[in-house]
């Protein structure tokens, strides 16, 4: 679900609690402060004001995750520039779509999870057919089922956009089918579509109408509706413009209907050729003229609630008596119950109150309101908000139903089977029986399109933990074998890397909590909480970032709006360690026991803090002044230390801008730090979420996670190439750990994990030196033995973080290492002999 807080209107007034908005003045010269100034009041006023067509602004009581991720997406300008993706597809198929010849990946593993599900905003059902089904998961694409819902699989990974978001098929030719694109209220994508999409074979395969693309409002589609007397007459609904018509099958689109910029979110077409349609807190309107331009009149409804007190309404008429058609209107407030509910019996000539569907709970503000009518049953209703309920009398009375997840936006009922009917939530999709209160079934096997804001892995093998949108936290151990560990909202977590024997995660809003005695294999019986009173009270973000050493894992640092605190004891006790009264929200650690930390954020915020095991405030040193003028606008969200070096760091930029969006910093513990755009050839304007380099080649092997998906670079960032096997999805956060496994962790299309070759170069070894490591685990030194012949031999030690602590020549077959000073933990060998090379893993315990 969405959580409240963020920016509030009183009495005219606009007042913005803006996180990562606070700032350094002192880094700004004239001109720059100029810039801000005008972006900032650019931003505001495309907030407060939905013409900007997003629908953040009007919704201030729900900022969540999203307009913190709007605000620090913005062009430094203060604009949202649409289309993007469009033109980064185009890019790609021009300048990267082959697979380099020397490929730094072979494998890529999908780890799920499988039957989680995540946001879904539409079903189809195949008129002829109950078994096969679409489902539009927003920012997950669009998948299909073959067998009622049982599995599922992706229909369309790579393409433009993935965010799918209403359906309708043809009623003269079922085989047909069109979706919209494009998510108009958001709780954590928001991602804008690429028009709509049209199959001439009963949903197998799509294919862009190209009249859509780059149409001022059809990167926002609401919903999408057929004529029933006239097979070319299309009706699409949009965020921003209003309603629009085609009559030659989507050639040409004509806006009908607008209503100053509003949420057109409901359109229903009656068997007469009446059209109604919906717009946010306005009032209904029709067309008796088949919904031509200048035809449409508001709808009288004696008793409608007055203006200001109710948002969306939502539109839904029974399949076999067309007549009977029903509104469902939400509450104004973000946790206000539906405002009212009305039937009509003749197409929506006249309307009686019926009694508004109060259990179904908030709709938060436009986010989840959902209505549907068994198709052969007029009085019977079905209605969503957070909760579901059912009428069997036309709404005089209301029944709850079992709640599969919160949040429902999608309704489907079988055209055969018409005993049931489908819901789709935040948790993906469920089924109902229309005689019972009770769930009939989970239909989300298979239905990998769980929306991830941040993970990270544990020492070996495929443990992972991450935090989903409204889908709590999640532990993988496999390739799809995960399980939750926790409800709400998912956020930033962690997996002790010296034994695994400690996990942390958070919720949204500042809550975090510890696993003493961890197993990824079993849900905990309890867990502490480790939050601190002071975070709330300096504030923080929905998903608050904080980051623990790979050296040390009870060491955390925590970020709010104010200050990095620090603790030494897996957050039983909190130290205030700066003094930066700026929110920054980028942390990256070096990886020594007392480690050089840095963070970063707004206006290319940078401080480092030395030693910081022992850090106290003021100790932090600003490299602000440093950075190059074409990027101090700019959003730093991701900062990882290099890991031999750490006075070197690779920086994420994550908002929309023409200059690179990757660079190298060194010489970080100088006056005159070194800055290299490493973009290369990446797609233009597009935002990079997240780095990671090659722990045993970091200085040429980079990888980026994007709004579209992973690219990575074989040569230092001068070409970058797509990995073709993760989808056309935001990818938020991916890790590297020091045997070369990337873990990638998507917005919508689940959590990933690529192994990366072991070789010297790019390309694969075909053998492996013969190696015995022992004793294993070790205590004071190991032994090392290599079979056959010594030829250009090496070994080199990494710790779990990737830093380099032991290399040496090997000139014997035999080799002893002290381990006696390295703390306890994971490390990795890296043997090379005859160009051969092989990774090995030792414990370190005493």
């Amino acid at each position: 679900m969405p959580a409240k807080g963020g920016f509030k209107e009183k009495a005219g007034i606009l007042v913005i609690f803006a996180p990562y908005m606070k700032f350094d003045f002192q880094r700004l010269n004239k001109f720059a402060f100029v810039a801000f100034v005008l972006a900032f009041a650019a931003g505001a006023m495309q907030i407060a004001n939905i013409k900007s067509g997003r629908s953040g602004g009007e919704y201030g009581e729900n900022p969540g995750f999203y307009e913190e991720w709007y605000n620090q997406k913005k062009a430094a300008d203060g604009s949202y520039p649409h289309w993007m993706r469009a033109k980064w597809a185009a890019w790609d198929k021009s300048q990267i779509r082959s697979r380099a010849s020397e490929n730094l990946i072979d494998t890529v593993l999908e780890l799920g999870p499988k039957t989680t599900g995540g946001r879904t905003r539409s079903i189809w059902v195949d008129p002829r057919n109950d078994q096969f089904l679409l489902a539009a998961a927003i920012s997950g694409g669009v998948w299909r089922s073959e067998n009622g819902g049982a599995s599922w699989s992706p229909l369309n990974d790579q393409e433009t956009s993935l965010m799918a978001s209403c359906f309708v098929s043809n009623p003269f030719n079922p085989d047909i089918v069109y979706y919209g694109t494009g998510e108009g209220r958001a709780n954590s994508a928001d991602v804008d579509g690429n028009g709509i999409y049209k199959s001439t074979d009963g949903g197998r395969t799509f294919s862009v109408i190209p009249s859509t693309v780059g149409l001022a409002g059809f990167e926002t589609i609401w919903d999408i509706k057929h004529s029933l007397t006239d097979s070319n007459t299309i009706f699409v609904g949009t965020n921003s413009k209003g309603l629009f018509r085609t009559t030659d099958g989507g050639n040409t689109w004509e806006q009908v209907l607008f209503g100053g910029s509003n949420m057109l979110t409901s359109i229903l077409v009656l068997p007469d050729n009446r059209i109604m349609a919906t717009m946010n807190g306005n009032p209904m309107y029709y067309s008796d003229s088949g919904g031509k331009k200048g035809t449409f009149k508001n709808v009288a409804i004696t008793g409608w609630p007055g203006s200001g007190t109710y948002r969306r309404i939502q539109l839904a008429n029974c399949q076999k008596y067309p007549n009977v058609v029903y509104a469902l209107v939400e509450g104004f407030g973000f946790n206000d119950p539906p405002k009212a509910f009305y039937k009509s019996s003749n197409g929506g000539r006249t309307w009686k109150a019926q009694t508004a569907p109060t259990a179904i709970g908030a709709g938060y503000q436009a986010y989840c309101v959902m209505i549907g009518v068994n198709p052969n049953d007029s009085n019977q209703v079905v209605t969503g908000g957070v909760n579901i309920a059912q009428t069997n009398n036309g709404g005089s009375t209301w029944t709850a139903k079992t709640v599969g997840h919160s949040d429902h936006h999608a309704f489907a009922s079988f055209n055969t089977n018409t005993i049931y009917f489908l819901v789709g939530t935040d948790g993906g999709i469920y089924k109902y029986k229309y005689s019972s209160g009770a769930l009939n079934a989970t239909l989300n096997n298979g239905y990998q399109v769980t929306q991830f804001y941040a993970g990270n892995f544990g020492p070996d093998g495929y443990a992972s933990i991450s935090g989903a949108q409204d889908n709590g936290t999640h532990v993988a151990t496999g390739v799809l074998t995960s399980q939750k560990f926790y409800g709400a909202d998912g956020a930033y977590a962690h997996i002790g890397l010296q034994d695994g024997s400690v996990a942390y995660f958070s919720t949204q809003n500042a809550g975090i909590r510890r696993i003493r005695n961890f197993d990824p294999t079993i849900i905990p019986s309890f867990t502490d909480d480790i939050s601190d009173s002071r975070f709330t009270n300096d504030g923080v973000s929905f998903i608050n970032a904080y980051a623990v050493n790979s050296a040390d894992q009870e060491q955390l640092y925590y970020r709010t709006d104010k200050y990095i605190y620090r603790s030494r004891d897996g957050g039983d006790n909190w130290t205030q360690i700066t003094n930066l009264h700026a929110s920054v929200k980028a942390i990256g650690i070096s990886g020594q026991a007392n480690p050089v930390v840095y963070v970063g954020g707004a206006a290319a915020q940078l401080y480092r803090i030395n030693n910081a095991i022992d850090a106290t405030p003021g100790s932090e040193i600003s490299h602000n002044a440093a950075f190059p003028a074409i990027i101090t606008s700019d959003f730093i969200n991701s900062i990882v230390v290099h890991p031999n070096d750490k006075n070197t760091i690779f920086i994420g930029f994550n908002n929309f801008s023409n200059q690179g969006r990757v660079w190298r910093v060194s010489g970080l513990d100088s006056a005159k730090p070194q800055f290299l755009n490493i973009s290369g050839n990446l797609p233009t304007g597009l935002p990079v979420n997240f780095v990671a380099v090659d722990p045993m080649f970091p200085d040429k092997n980079i990888f980026a996670g994007t709004d579209f998906g992973l690219y990575y670079s074989a040569d230092s960032g001068k070409t970058w190439v797509k990995e073709m096997r993760i989808p056309n999805v935001a990818v938020h956060e991916i890790k590297m750990r020091a045997d070369r496994v990337l873990f990638v962790y998507t917005h919508g299309r689940g959590m990933w994990c690529i192994p990366l070759s072991n070789s010297v170069s790019t390309k694969s070894t075909p053998k492996e030196p013969e190696v015995k490591i022992y004793p294993n685990p070790a205590s004071d030194r190991i032994q090392i033995s290599i079979t056959g012949t010594i030829n250009h031999a090496s070994v080199s030690i990494f710790d779990a973080s990737g830093k380099l602590v032991y290399t040496s020549r090997v000139m014997d077959n035999n080799i002893h290492i002290p381990v006696n000073e390295y703390k306890n933990g994971l490390y990795f060998v890296k043997i090379i002999n005859n160009q051969e090379s092989k990774i090995s893993k030792v414990l370190v315990r005493k």
